[in-house]
């Protein structure tokens, strides 16, 4: 859900908006720190953890002066028998002390824009949007300021109805009074509104989806004229991230690309011309060229349906290695909400992936259908259909790279984390002619052990779509399995459980397979001391070494 606070000032500073959130009729999940010396309560610690399917935490919104006094709460109770109102989502204060929540159902296809007197907790809806096949959240909710424009107290809301996130401008009563951008494209983010010029200020991937960039459009177009497209203002292809001044004369670029390292400048917030560099990076770093950094090539390919797909191409020396075809390493996610290919350094300083490069391995990444940055449509493929289109785009993308000569027949491998965990397995499960090894790290293997939010979002509920579920559990694939799979997971990890690993083994040793498994039993999702990072790296590569 990303919302990352339960408390809100108002503008004016003079109340507090809180929430009170009931855990009471979530089970809790425990989780034993095995590694430790110790037994009993400081070796173990306890989760209410939502599974998909049950009972989620009562929420709700209360509103309390600065000064004190008694708590005023609104009407609205999250997570109750009404799963209209099954999510708190966002909250935001308008101008004149206006609370405002988002509200989701519990299947995230219908959200819910509420407005609350504070004195009373009355509340009044003030927009509703559906859509499928499920609504994503963000933070574009924008207030304007009363008196300030001639929409006064309206707003400025994002919506996928076109299938892309497009800005759209309602007025107090929540009615849409047209949309401030259109096209084959999304807005990303709203960096700042100059109300008195008419101006809103975004980032977007107008210039592809393989780059960020910082926009500029009409707050109130004409109602009488065509949409005008917005005015690009930062340079250089890659990926732009912006902080615009206060006074919405200036702006910070902080830039990088494949080809150069993070540079911050100071821009003209009017036509986006330097005004000053505030740091530029060294012409040589200091290990750099040691470490022969080659650029990915980013390629782009086609899904079974058409659907175009992009690539990220990290090619051995051939003067070292020789000519293609060369063993392969695929490094996925695959997830939504991710996107792994982009025109940005951090692809070019991937030491795993560089590190493999340097050792005459060929990596390969691929964004299948449901990743992130595509719109809603492109997204919406893993719709009840996890484990399916994603893992058949990337056997699509490892038939591309045996077609083009690049990757070595029956010499291809799976690497991933979390999701790409997931998939990692599932893939090699699924395609036992197709791939060699998989290491797959901290994976969800079965969806009903993962939580409501995320599982429901895109799987639904489990005693809905039983079959999805089935199908998109490893598990229910291992009796295909023919290669090596090294399973990667920390033993406290509260956010993918250590079940799920321990599941897996269960059906492996079920089917007979035989399995590798690295775990560390003090670590979380992500192992993140340095002695615990450099094991791990060394005995995936001693895997890769052998199995690949």
């Amino acid at each position: 859900m990303d919302r990352k606070t339960g408390y809100w000032w108002s503008l004016d500073g003079k109340f507090i908006a809180f929430t009170e959130v009931d855990y009471s009729e979530i089970p809790l999940f425990r989780i034993m720190h095995q590694g430790k010396s110790s037994v009993g309560p400081e070796a173990q610690e306890d989760h209410a953890y939502p599974f998909a399917g049950a009972s989620n935490v009562k929420v709700r919104l209360g509103v309390v002066s600065t000064t004190g006094g008694p708590v005023t709460w609104m009407d609205l109770l999250c997570g109750g028998p009404n799963y209209d109102d099954e999510y708190l989502a966002r909250v935001n204060w308008m101008h004149a002390n206006v609370l405002t929540a988002q509200v989701v159902n519990r299947s995230q296809t219908k959200l819910k824009i509420l407005k609350f007197d504070i004195k009373t907790g009355k509340k009044d809806v003030v927009m509703v949007e559906e859509l499928k096949p499920w609504i994503n959240l963000h933070d574009c909710f924008t207030p304007l300021d009363k008196g300030v424009s001639r929409y006064s107290a309206g707003f400025i809301w994002a919506s996928e109805k076109t299938g892309f996130r497009h800005l759209y401008l309602h007025d107090a009563n929540g009615t849409c009074l047209g949309p401030i951008t259109r096209g084959d494209w999304m807005v990303e983010q709203i960096a700042g509104i100059n109300e008195a010029a008419g101006l809103v200020y975004f980032t977007g991937t107008l210039d592809g989806p393989l780059e960020s960039h910082l926009y500029c459009a009409k707050l109130c177009p004409d109602e009488n004229s065509t949409l005008q497209a917005p005015v690009r203002l930062t340079h250089g292809k890659g990926k732009h991230v912006v902080v615009l001044a206060h006074h919405m004369r200036k702006f910070v670029d902080i830039y990088d690309s494949l080809d150069s390292p993070p540079r911050v400048s100071l821009c003209n917030l009017i036509d986006g011309s330097l005004i000053m560099s505030i740091y530029e990076p060294p012409s040589t770093i200091p290990g750099l060229e040691r470490l022969q950094l080659e650029p990915p090539e980013i390629v782009h390919i086609q899904a079974n349906d058409g659907t175009r797909l992009y690539g990220a191409l990290y090619k051995p020396d051939a003067t070292r290695f020789g000519p293609p075809p060369y063993k392969t390493l695929i490094s996925v996610y695959g997830g939504p909400g991710v996107q792994l290919v982009y025109d940005s350094w951090i692809n070019t300083v991937d030491m795993r992936a560089q590190y493999l490069r340097s050792k005459g391995i060929l990596v390969w990444k691929l964004d299948n259908r449901g990743t992130a940055r595509r719109g809603l449509k492109f997204e919406g493929y893993l719709k009840g259909n996890i484990g399916r289109v994603d893992a058949e785009d990337q056997l699509t993308g490892a038939e591309w790279l045996i077609k083009k000569g690049l990757a070595k027949p029956a010499h291809i491998g799976l690497y991933g984390w979390s999701y790409g965990g997931y998939l990692s397995a599932m893939v090699l499960a699924r395609f036992p002619d197709v791939f060699r090894c998989a290491i797959s790290g901290a994976p969800v293997t079965s969806w009903d052990g993962y939580d409501t939010f995320y599982t429901e979002k895109y799987m639904g509920f489990p005693s809905e779509g039983a079959e999805s579920f089935e199908y998109g559990s490893v598990m229910h694939h291992v009796n295909k399995m023919k290669g090596r799979l090294l399973l990667v997971h920390g033993m406290i990890d509260e956010n993918v459980h250590f079940r799920h690993t321990a599941r897996l083994v269960n059906a492996l040793v079920a089917a007979g397979k035989p399995y590798e498994l690295l775990i560390f039993p003090d670590e979380r999702h992500m192992p993140r001391r340095h002695r615990d990072r450099i094991y791990m790296e060394e005995r995936i590569w001693e895997f890769i070494d052998r199995s690949l």
